[in-house]
């Protein structure tokens, strides 16, 4: 079993992974997590006690008296950076979903300390996978979107704090097939009222979506092309995170240490 500690309880999406681990036949949720709220979250069953990012040292010590142990961090993008100067000094291994932050930061980071980890603004390993389709498209046919000009509209959860990563990530793609996008352009959704009457979407996944839109436009308006990915509730993100910690996993033991992506996550599946 893999022993996994959760980082954000009780945020959405670390309840989600947890739960999700809860039914897992090879992780093993542990009864503790990195927080920035003090008492318990219940998790099914069971009640993970929250330890305040102040006391850190009381997470440290559970980590390190389970052998094997991976940190799930779904935080605030304000707690990123401190977060993983923690889990870099220690050398914990960890899976990081949470979107926002100096990315940047994070890889140097990770990889001066060569500690394992993944890193991913998507878990979803669908969503991946066309990601790394269009990142082939765009080294095979640069510029095969010149004088294309490209609209992007994403809508996730009114709590939601930060622009999607991964709208931002596949606009990057975008933009190298040639198509034209200022990144202020993008049309962020977080009102409630509007995803409901002009989405669409279901009054049970307003508090947890992921809808995204990507159209492009021949400059002589003859010509138009669309991609969208909706994803109603957390559950596909969770079980992508639990394939993250267990790629993870196999790699305690490696000489090779450090980041890694989704995508490598979804190579060795």
């Amino acid at each position: 079993m893999i022993p996994l500690f959760m980082s954000g309880l009780p945020g959405r999406m670390a309840l989600a992974v947890a739960e999700e681990a809860e039914q897992s036949k090879d992780i093993e949720l542990q009864e503790v997590s990195l927080s920035g709220e003090k008492g318990a979250c219940p998790v099914g069953e069971r009640n993970i006690r929250l330890i305040h990012a102040d006391e850190r040292s009381s997470f440290l010590e559970a980590v390190r008296s389970n052998a094997g142990s991976i940190v799930v961090d779904y935080t605030h993008p304000s707690a990123v950076e401190g977060n993983v100067e923690f889990y870099t000094q220690n050398k914990i291994p960890f899976v990081l979903g949470t979107t926002g932050g100096n990315y940047e930061k994070v890889e140097d980071m990770v990889v001066s300390s060569s500690t394992p980890a993944v890193v991913a603004p998507n878990m979803g390993l669908p969503i991946v996978a066309i990601t790394a389709m269009l990142d082939w498209a765009s080294k095979e046919f640069p510029g095969v979107f010149r004088d294309y000009a490209l609209n992007v509209k994403e809508s996730h959860q009114e709590g939601k704090a930060d622009t999607s990563g991964t709208a931002k990530d596949l606009v990057s793609r975008f933009q190298a097939l040639g198509a034209d996008f200022s990144e202020s352009d993008l049309k962020m959704c977080r009102d409630a009222k509007v995803q409901s009457e002009e989405w669409g979407i279901p009054d049970e996944h307003l508090k947890g979506h992921a809808y995204h839109t990507y159209d492009l436009n021949s400059s002589d308006g003859t010509a138009h092309f669309s991609l969208s990915h909706n994803i109603l509730g957390r559950s596909l993100y969770a079980r992508g995170t639990l394939d993250g910690v267990r790629f993870l996993s196999q790699r305690l033991d490696a000489e090779a240490k450090g980041s890694y992506s989704m995508m490598d996550v979804l190579r060795n599946l």
